[in-house]
């Protein structure tokens, strides 16, 4: 994937051509997880994994990126058929609510049984996704939106039935440009660029991928400039 096009950009490529994705108001929806991973960026992963049977999850993922907020959700017994991947999950005991630290553009779930989500942004709900039906286990549901999110929730369908995961999968918009990282492509990324120029940093900020910092690598960081969508 070329990282140097805007993450909207990247979207309405996604939106056109990844099969099995199924594109409403800005939003993909992924049933099969490979499709999803060739779609998105770097993400973060939450196993649930290293807790004892019962451990009451909140805020132990908080250097994640991630609180589950409710302070009900609990670790399940070891079962690696409800929980494939290793064995572990969490019991949502209804729905399970997670807020992120910064604004996200994808979420996966991989889970038993059946499941919807719900994004929001400052409060406010953004999306609604299909129910995803699958097999009693083995499931994965991912969404990429060009809407970016900072809650979802999480819930079996129909209520009032119990959510269960697996695992949990985030990551931010792929904005390449904001070489520091704080959200927005702005003087300090540009500073950064104009130090790296004529080099071959291997990556970022040579956006496209020529080989040597230059004079298309600072348009296309000018082309992003303010905050990252």
């Amino acid at each position: 994937m070329n990282r140097s096009a805007s993450f909207t950009t990247m979207c309405a490529a996604v939106c056109l051509f990844v099969p099995g994705g199924t594109a409403t108001a800005g939003v993909l929806e992924f049933e099969d997880k490979d499709e999803w991973l060739d779609a998105i960026g770097p993400f973060v992963t939450v196993d649930f994994t290293g807790f004892e049977p019962g451990t009451v999850i909140t805020d132990q993922y908080a250097d994640l990126g991630v609180l589950f907020v409710d302070g009900f959700y609990t670790i399940k017994p070891f079962d690696p058929f409800l929980f494939p991947n290793d064995g572990w999950g969490l019991d949502g005991n209804g729905n399970i609510t997670v807020a992120f630290d910064t604004p996200m553009a994808y979420i996966g779930v991989d889970y038993p049984g059946f499941l919807r989500i719900e994004l929001f942004r400052d409060g406010k709900l953004i999306y609604t996704s299909s129910v995803f039906f699958g097999d009693p286990v083995g499931n994965f549901a991912g969404l990429l939106s060009t809407k970016l999110f900072d809650m979802a929730v999480l819930m079996d369908d129909p209520p009032p039935d119990q959510a269960a995961i697996d695992d949990l999968h985030f990551g931010p918009p792929d904005c390449a440009p904001d070489l520091d990282g704080d959200g927005s492509v702005g003087i300090l990324d540009l500073l950064a660029l104009l130090a790296a120029w004529g080099t071959d940093p291997g990556g970022p900020p040579d956006f496209d991928g020529d080989g040597t910092v230059g004079i298309l690598d600072l348009l296309a960081l000018l082309a992003a400039w303010g905050e990252c969508p």
